[in-house]
């Protein structure tokens, strides 16, 4: 398996790709992107929120243009898609860790320490990888998993 430094990777089927305008932002391929209040996709937000849109599919760098300029490619919010995603913070991830529903750390990885969603969109560990080559690609290994609405 390749394991990547950011973002989040679907590894089951995506939902079909929808597009929204960019805010002016560089939009990378796995950052999780939200509703800027204008109606603008953006990654500038690091804690779940109910303006969570989903995962980009593609890269967009629009921070050179002005709002709307360019639209991103957006796999939205689904509970039946997996994804593999870099844990940031605070430790390496171990199996206690499965069933837990955690918040991001920045865009594209999460916080397995950071569990204090009341309600909203949450991530889901159903599975996790520290095996040898994931801990040299990432220090604190991998979550699998996928996003929940917590009420």
């Amino acid at each position: 398996m390749r394991y990547q430094a950011n973002g989040f990777v679907p590894i089951s089927n995506p939902p079909a790709r929808v597009t929204k305008p960019a805010a002016i932002v560089n939009i990378v391929k796995g950052d999780a992107l939200f509703d800027d209040g204008g109606g603008y996709a953006t990654n500038a937000i690091t804690a779940l929120a109910a303006t969570f849109l989903g995962i980009a599919a593609a890269d967009c760098d629009n921070s050179g243009g002005s709002l709307g300029t360019l639209n991103v490619e957006i796999y939205p919010v689904d509970p039946l898609t997996r994804y593999i995603v870099p844990v940031a913070a605070n430790a390496v991830i171990e199996q206690t860790a499965v069933g837990t529903i955690v918040d991001l750390e920045n865009n594209d990885d999460v916080d397995i320490s950071d569990t204090t969603i009341a309600a909203g969109p949450g991530f889901f560990i159903d599975d996790l990888d520290i095996s040898a080559d994931a801990i040299a690609a990432n220090t604190y290994g991998y979550a699998i998993g996928h996003f929940t609405y917590v009420s």
